[in-house]
């Protein structure tokens, strides 16, 4: 009888023995487990980040927070990217243009100022005087619409070609340019309402053109008023 004894106990203690084994060799297996789960949540935020939806990417971030522990509660907002206002005036400006189909008759470009909107031609004035045209002014009410919902500086310039006036009222074309720059001006702020602190006019003659040489088609493009929207809010 005691030689049975014996043997159960050893037996016991064989099975016990295979046990421990058995479970530290699966240990291993539920770290692997782990990792592949991170894994599979780390690629998933990578797709996600891919193609940013904020919502999606906020719930992603929280779900992935929660799931490898890193804090509880809400995760942190990730800001979507700020638009340049500059941008989406430009883009205003050149759908005004379009939509009226005066491509032919301004231009809208951006430099180091700011959004540019300029004539080309006597798209504005007839020619030596500075009198608005009637479809114009229909153009500048729009512009309106536009400059008002901005608080920037709203710089109006006016130029000239190469060839002398020979008007008593405007004896050089240093008061041409600067008169068809005020009478823009003097429009929005009289007929549109536009605050009179946001504009600042100039006048250059010929003395900054947009195209060489004076031929007589760049001198057509060089007699025009630009209407330049600063990157700078009024002061």
């Amino acid at each position: 009888m005691a030689r049975k004894v014996v043997k159960k106990s050893e037996m016991a203690g064989m099975l016990e023995e295979a046990n421990a084994e058995a479970m530290d060799e699966a240990r291993w297996l539920f770290s692997l487990s782990d990792l592949l789960t991170l894994l599979l949540t780390f690629f998933v935020m990578l797709f996600a980040i891919s193609s940013p939806d904020p919502k999606k990417l906020e719930q992603m971030t929280e779900a992935m927070g929660s799931k490898i522990g890193f804090g509880k509660g809400p995760a942190r907002k990730i800001a979507p990217p700020v638009a340049n206002p500059q941008d989406e005036v430009r883009s205003k400006a050149q759908s005004l243009v379009t939509d009226n189909n005066l491509t032919n008759d301004v231009e809208v470009t951006a430099d180091g100022r700011g959004v540019v909107i300029y004539s080309k031609g006597d798209f504005f004035f007839p020619a030596g005087k500075a009198e608005l045209l009637p479809d114009t002014i229909l153009f500048l009410k729009k512009v309106a619409e536009l400059i008002r919902k901005t608080p920037n500086t709203v710089v109006v310039e006016g130029h000239t070609d190469d060839v002398p006036t020979k008007s008593e009222r405007y004896p050089s074309n240093w008061e041409l340019s600067t008169a068809r720059a005020a009478m823009v001006v003097r429009y929005f702020v009289e007929e549109e309402k536009l605050d009179p602190k946001q504009f600042v006019v100039s006048g250059y003659g010929e003395f900054k053109p947009r195209f060489f040489p004076p031929t007589p088609e760049n001198r057509g493009m060089n007699r025009r008023v630009e209407i330049v929207i600063l990157a700078s809010q009024k002061p």
